[in-house]
């Protein structure tokens, strides 16, 4: 095993120029080549007829140490051909290292390796984008070396970071304020253990970084190569690049967040190295002041080499230690977007401060005791305060809390590239397609958005060009969206005694299934229609969500919903099937409640589960519809139809139909309702239950002097209690609404059912 005590203490390889010579005529072949020597610490590296570079290393070092320098260069060419470092040449022999006696009469290992273009960092200048650029360079070599293994990568190096305390100790320095640093960072290093590590390259500074016309052409010298954290490979990099602030504050937290940036786009970084990374440049630049102060006594020859980064070094570590291990700690944890924040605000002043600064009533919270959750996880939810509530209630997570292949997908496209839909690109148009083989063959074309509210927006764009109306009829306590031309369209969101002149309402679907056919539909259309004509209007949309959720969440027959659409065209008005709360999967296989009534609607509109927590939604038209609108506007919104969400979005399509969730979904449906009701005939507050696939409505009793939206809210405040999180609706508030992740399965329902059931018992206690 290679110790400080061998290479660092044995003079380097000594070679005139004739034995040079004679070295690469025997062992390469080359005659009278052009000779130059290049900087090295311990070796002797010989630049070779300006096309290749002849190492010598120093006589104490191990040949399989060279020989794992040699074989992780081959490793690297394997895993990243295009990563610009050097290739060994192979002797006359065949082999890749030659063994020459030194004019001392040394035996030392050689290596002739391609020469790469561009001239080392080192020296000169350095701006943000080339500092990203040896970011990226050190990721992609860290990398490229993941998998590889050699039995000499454990040895003991002076510049292992991890050894900085010896280090400093052995130099003699290690008292006063460099031992107070000392003590600092040592928890940073023994950190190091636990985090990700491997085989490094241990040395990519800008010493061996090329570059050329502003652009990093390669990187070379393994010499330094041992096994350790990633992140300790990264914090020499950043050393090296901080060396070059010059004492200017804001100039190195520039370059740390370049090398970052680059570095991050192609290894990202956990919370967890990024914690440490800070105290491991102090302990680099520790190492640095320990290693010269060893070697610049006993090597006085080579004192301009080994003292060049003293000076930078004691000002780079001035400015970072003036900084608190935690403040440090942030600091990196912001430019590296790993920042906690679920952390930034303390529990006791959270609720004040969001009301103080997010609209107060305006924007009110659920339940009586406001929850702060903080992480989700499939079906659950879990709280800062550690508590886990089973999620009853939130559509957006259709295939589960934090699906990572949602994660992944969006992560690698933010990492690749996200940006407007004015440029060509293959996902959002696949996406498009997917989704219209889903649908009924009318409906031919995507209009993507950012959510429902925008797709509603936009169909009623759609529906008021097309038509050449400017009227609606809507559903008695309807719910399309917070815009103010949806807000218009949501009874529900209206205050007492307002209505818009230019809409009209028709009786929701309640009662029995057999009183509820397409001409008891059509008639209340009908009447809707009058009610406008009367008042100077027309209708140009008749707009319903699929299972009349905020109605109660209610069982439309499909004549119900025939009646509608034929009411519609009757009235010269388009029909819109709203499936934001109802779609992607929720009612069983087929995706689309409306598919379940039979019906085809001139516009659909998507929203909330499409990207499972990313922002996306759309309508899905007909193009004469579409072009209509065309002939007088063209549709735009920043950020919808991004690359990013069309990622998400073929995630969520991807998981709900590999898995067959959608069925088994409303398999557990049923098994839910069937629970539902064996409950509600033996619970006096509790009345009917009605639903579709994963969705129930059930209506909640008044008791005594509280009524039933009362008993309601009492009722959600208990399930908290016990750990589950539902909601209410319809048009009293008094329905109790259970519309979990796509991902619940029966032992979910039964959990929930029995935490209902206490729930419940304490409500009458």
């Amino acid at each position: 095993m290679t110790t400080a005590t061998g290479i660092f203490a044995e003079p380097a390889p000594k070679f005139s120029t004739e034995s040079l010579h004679a070295v690469l005529g025997e062992h390469w072949a080359l005659t009278d080549p052009v000779l130059k020597p290049l900087d090295s610490e311990r070796d002797l590296n010989v630049l070779v007829d300006g096309r290749f570079v002849l190492k010598i290393s120093n006589p104490a070092e191990q040949a399989d140490v060279v020989d794992m320098e040699t074989r992780a260069l081959e490793h690297v060419h394997a895993a990243d051909p295009e990563l610009p470092v050097p290739e060994t040449v192979a002797t006359t022999a065949g082999e890749p290292v030659a063994r020459p006696l030194d004019d001392a009469g040394r035996e030392c290992l050689a290596r002739l390796i391609t020469l790469l273009p561009g001239s080392p960092l080192e020296g000169g200048p350095l701006d943000p984008d080339l500092a990203a650029q040896v970011g990226a360079v050190a990721a992609r070599v860290s990398v490229a070396l993941q998998g590889f293994f050699h039995p000499s990568a454990g040895r003991t190096l002076m510049w292992d970071i991890r050894r900085m305390p010896e280090v400093l100790a052995a130099a003699g320095i290690a008292a006063g304020r460099l031992g107070e640093l000392a003590e600092r960072v040592a928890p940073a290093l023994a950190a190091t253990a636990t985090l990700p590590s491997g085989v490094q390259h241990a040395d990519v500074t800008l010493t061996n970084v090329l570059a050329s016309r502003a652009s990093v052409t390669g990187v070379i010298d393994f010499g330094d190569m041992h096994h350790t954290a990633a992140v300790a490979d990264l914090a020499v990099t950043l050393t090296s690049v901080l060396r070059l602030s010059g004492g200017d504050a804001d100039r190195l937290w520039r370059l740390t967040d370049a090398v970052l940036r680059g570095y991050q786009r192609h290894r990202s970084l956990s919370p967890a190295e990024v914690a440490v990374l800070g105290e491991l440049v102090i302990a680099r630049l520790l190492t640095t002041l320990a290693v010269s102060a060893t070697r610049r006594g006993p090597h006085a020859d080579n004192h301009r080499y080994i003292t060049q980064y003293d000076t930078n070094s004691e000002q780079a570590l001035d400015l970072l230690s003036a900084l608190s291990v935690p403040e440090l700690a942030e600091r990196l944890a912001r430019l590296a977007g790993t920042r906690d924040l679920t952390a930034a605000i303390s529990p006791d002043s959270l609720p004040a401060r969001r009301a103080q600064a997010m609209g107060g009533k305006l924007a009110p919270l659920f339940y009586r005791r406001p929850l702060e959750i903080v992480r989700g996880e499939g079906p659950w939810l879990y709280a800062r305060d550690g508590a886990r509530y089973l999620d009853a209630y939130n559509n957006v997570a259709v295939i589960g809390h934090t699906h990572p292949a949602v994660t992944q997908a969006v992560s690698l496209q933010l990492a690749q590239l996200n940006t407007h839909s004015r440029y060509l690109h293959a996902g959002i148009v696949e996406l498009s397609e997917r989704i219209l083989a889903t649908m009924p063959a009318p409906l031919d074309t995507v209009l993507f958005t950012t959510s429902g509210t925008e797709a509603n927006e936009l169909a009623w764009r759609l529906a008021t060009e097309y038509t050449g109306a400017g009227a609606a009829v809507i559903a008695e306590h309807a719910y399309h969206g917070a815009s103010k031309w949806m807000a218009d369209l949501s009874s529900n969101e209206w205050p007492a005694g307002y209505r818009p002149a230019h809409v009209a309402t028709f009786e929701a679907p309640h009662g029995p299934a057999p009183e509820l056919t397409e001409t008891v539909a059509a008639e209340r259309i009908r009447r809707a229609d009058e009610t406008l004509r009367a008042a100077g209007e027309r209708p140009a949309l008749v707009l319903a969500d699929s299972q009349f959720t905020s109605e109660g969440i209610l069982d439309v027959p499909g004549e119900f919903v025939a009646g509608l659409v034929s009411g519609a065209h009757t009235a010269g008005a388009l029909y819109l099937a709203d499936e934001v709360q109802s779609g992607y999967g929720r009612s069983g296989p087929q995706l689309w409640r409306f598919l379940l009534a039979g019906v085809t609607p001139d516009l659909v509109t998507l929203g909330k589960p499409m990207g499972a927590g990313y922002p996306i939604g759309a309508v899905v038209t007909r193009r004469e519809i579409a072009d209509a609108l065309a002939g007088s506007y063209e549709y735009f919104s920043t950020f919808a139809a991004t690359p990013a969400a069309a990622a998400a979005g073929h995630a969520v399509l991807d998981v709900l139909g590999l898995t067959d969730l959608p069925a088994r979904a409303a398999a557990t449906g049923t098994f839910l309702r069937e629970g539902l009701r064996a409950l509600a005939a033996e619970e006096p507050l509790l009345g009917e239950v009605r639903g579709t696939g994963l969705l129930a409505g059930v209506d909640v009793l008044g008791s005594g002097a509280s009524t039933s939206r009362e008993v309601t809210r009492a009722l959600l405040s208990e399930l908290v209690g016990q750990g589950v999180l539902a909601g209410s609706t319809g048009p009293r508030g008094d329905v109790l609404k259970v519309r979990p992740p796509l991902v619940w399965e029966d032992t979910h329902v039964s959990q929930f059912l029995e935490r209902l059931r206490r729930a419940l018992a304490e409500l009458r206690a």
